[in-house]
């Protein structure tokens, strides 16, 4: 099959349902408001697929095989520039090769095909107040945000029966999102109304999950229909920084619960996914040695860009300097991480606008720096790195 450079299967086969009902091609898709697309579940469940030929959708499908690089699409494009992942170039790269098998040159027109998958966040309600995260996408976050001053979400979740117009009879993959989708009723409704529209042999799952929840027996029973299932569990470090970062986690229960995920479900495939930030950036090398090193674990790692006070970007020459040094012990973490502050520059305000969130969170949570991160508050409080 012979396609463009920028050529990407998604916008043929793939919808990706946002908390508040809105439709993206992809969840790395940048647009500022999914209404912008005006294309969501209300258009889908009146219009079914022809929803996804608007004039917008089209356009962008005929700039991907004619070669054109839209700008809602760079964080694949700077990936695969800057190798910034270890396991597949970009999401696109290693989605046209997952898909490959279901999409040909005959279906590489302006129109969509057939919808053969989907990604939903089944709502925002969560057990974890992230600090790189908000209220969008986790409903304990609320209290925070009106804290701060941000935008409050109320609860969101999309309402699947609008995909009742909507031909799933080639759906192959669904991936689940929240919140967090383990605790939710909704989830296993969704759960429900797939075994009703599909045969669970033809289509796996895939689940993200802040790995602090433990499944009930009915959940784990119907998961276990389906042709594959594969559970990717967010830890973002394997020391109290993680518990800082995603604040109401514990580091250890969540790596206890990845385990356990490997016996209670069948034909799975368990993996690890780290965000990294200011707030962990110094513990990456071992997370990468214990994970992978010890136990064998496949890690995916991403880094903050937004919020931009969490990201290594903008942070002090002599601090990333430092984070990189730490790192070299593991060849993987080093590349990754200077591989990444390529482009950082230092930003003396968005700096000053990192140690301000320090202080109004320990104080909001009760919580204190030097309790989950040494080297970070040491940093912090010193006036040099020599001083370490």
């Amino acid at each position: 099959m012979q396609m463009s450079d920028t050529w990407c299967a998604l916008p043929w086969i793939h919808m990706c349902v946002r908390p508040d009902n809105g439709l993206k091609p992809c969840c790395r898709f940048q647009v500022d408001d999914t209404r912008n697309l005006k294309v969501n579940l209300e258009s889908i469940e009146e219009h079914g697929i022809d929803a996804m030929n608007d004039s917008y959708w089209t356009q962008l499908r005929k700039d991907m095989l004619d070669g054109t690089r839209r700008s809602e699409c760079q964080k694949c494009y700077k990936q695969e520039e800057t190798s910034e992942l270890t396991d597949r170039t970009s999401m696109r790269l290693f989605l046209n090769n997952r898909f490959s098998s279901v999409i040909t040159n005959d279906d590489c027109k302006e129109q969509f095909d057939s919808l053969r998958y989907i990604e939903m966040s089944i709502d925002n309600i969560c057990n974890l107040q992230c600090k790189m995260c908000d209220s969008k996408f986790s409903s304990r976050l609320q209290l925070r945000d009106k804290f701060l001053g941000n935008t409050v979400h109320k609860k969101l979740e999309p309402n699947f029966k609008k995909f009742d117009n909507v031909d799933l009879s080639k759906l192959v993959y669904v991936k689940l999102l929240g919140g967090e989708p383990f605790m939710t009723p909704n989830f296993i409704k969704f759960i429900d109304y797939l075994l009703e529209r599909v045969d669970p042999n033809n289509v796996s799952i895939e689940i993200a999950t802040n790995g602090t929840v433990i499944p009930s027996t009915e959940v784990i029973e119907k998961l276990n229909r389906f042709k594959m299932l594969y559970i990717n569990v967010s830890l973002d470090s394997m020391d109290l920084s993680n518990d800082y970062q995603r604040y109401g986690s514990s580091y250890i229960t969540t790596f206890n619960n990845t385990k356990l995920y490997e016996t209670i479900f069948k034909n799975t495939h368990v993996s690890i996914h780290s965000v990294i930030s200011i707030l962990n950036a110094d513990t990456l090398a071992n997370t990468l040695d214990v994970l992978i090193g010890q136990h064998n674990y496949h890690v995916s790692v991403d880094f903050v860009r937004d919020p931009n006070h969490l990201s290594l970007l903008h942070a002090p020459t002599d601090f990333v300097n430092k984070i990189l040094e730490i790192n070299s012990s593991n060849n993987t973490a080093y590349k990754l991480i200077s591989t990444f502050v390529k482009s950082a520059k230092y930003n003396k305000a968005i700096w000053q606008e990192f140690l301000n969130s320090i202080s109004t969170l320990d104080n909001f949570y009760n919580t204190d720096l030097k309790d989950y991160n040494m080297f970070l508050y040491n940093y912090i409080n010193k006036d040099s790195l020599n001083e370490l």
